[in-house]
């Protein structure tokens, strides 16, 4: 594979790591060359770019921003390998604080938007005390470092470890939430307040025994080192007014939705009320038709029974009548 041309085929994840390798291998052997002269550097991935010579400060940051950037898989790797290069074999590199970059010496290709944080919500904890044992660094595990921030409500903490063992780095991972976001910067503002903030790290380096602890940001986020790495992995650069207008829009979306289940629940319950209508309409008409039925029928009975007495009236009558015109008795006679 050459690991020096910038070829139109891109690489998949899995190969990026295995081609920044072979790119500072290269490098490394001298078979690729970033150093001319003294105080000269050129990129050997930009060749015909307007910019052919670089200080050891520009071409550094010109690598690291490349190395960071949304480029080609390879072009990405070469970047992120010289960077490695100049700043591990270069006799000119920046010295970096173990486990972490110092921004106030190595420049970083910082996004253009102020307040960018990392979302989730991260914190980083620095210069977590560490011996050699068992052949590798170890010190202070994850749970521990969560129950001593209790107090904070971390949802996980994540001890980040290399090749030799655990760099002396966390992250602590507050969640997606705004309850998240406030728990974060109560950490912050409480390691500042005790000097053991950022701003005190960088100042303090590996002269304090103390560890350090700060809300992650952009400046973290594109760091070359275990904690930036992690966080570009598991995280995402957002401003505060990025996440507000988003879950405005999600609540815009959920509103609109609501209306039209809404406007669906009051479309069923019409039709529904105008089959209940038709259904009491057809009811009100099958009763009146019942009651009509039930009043002819007991008409038609009064009727026959009024008939019957009349029948039965008038044959006692007319029984009364033969009565009167029968000729009177014997005694009558001789009375007359």
């Amino acid at each position: 594979m050459d690991y020096s041309s910038e070829e139109s085929s891109d690489l998949s994840d899995s190969e990026v790591d295995e081609y920044e390798a072979g790119s500072y291998l290269n490098m490394k052997t001298g078979n690729t060359k970033v150093k001319r002269s003294s105080g000269i550097y050129r990129c050997p991935f930009c060749v015909g770019k307007k910019k052919l010579v670089y200080s050891y400060k520009d071409l550094l940051q010109h690598a690291i921003g490349v190395g960071s950037s949304n480029r080609s898989g390879k072009v990405k790797a070469n970047h992120r390998a010289m960077a490695k290069y100049m700043k591990t074999d270069l006799s000119e590199a920046v010295p970096l604080i173990p486990h972490l970059v110092n921004e106030e010496k190595l420049p970083l290709p910082i996004p253009k938007q102020d307040n960018q944080f990392v979302w989730p919500w991260n914190g980083i904890i620095v210069n977590i005390p560490t011996e050699w044992k068992y052949g590798q660094l170890v010190g202070e595990s994850a749970s521990r470092l969560k129950e001593s921030l209790s107090r904070f409500n971390p949802v996980r903490v994540v001890t980040l470890w290399d090749d030799k063992g655990h760099t002396g780095t966390a992250i602590v991972d507050f969640g997606r939430d705004w309850a998240g976001f406030k728990d974060a910067m109560a950490f912050e503002g409480h390691l500042e307040s005790q000097n053991l903030g950022k701003k005190d790290w960088r100042e303090a380096g590996t002269k304090s025994s103390n560890f350090y602890g700060w809300v992650a940001r952009a400046d973290d986020y594109v760091a070359i080192d275990p904690i930036g790495k992690h966080l570009r992995k598991k995280g995402e650069l957002k401003t505060v007014v990025d996440l507000a207008e988003e879950e405005s829009r999600k609540m815009e979306k959920l509103v609109a939705y609501m209306k039209d289940q809404l406007e669906a629940k009051a479309r069923q319950l019409k039709e529904l009320e105008l089959k209940y209508q038709e259904v009491d309409t057809c009811c009100q008409k099958m009763v009146d038709k019942l009651y009509l039925t039930h009043q002819a029928y007991n008409e038609e009975i009064q009727f026959d029974q009024w008939l019957a007495q009349e029948n039965s009236i008038q044959s006692s009558d007319g029984n009364v009548n033969k009565k009167a015109a029968l000729p009177a008795s014997p005694a009558q006679y001789q009375a007359e």
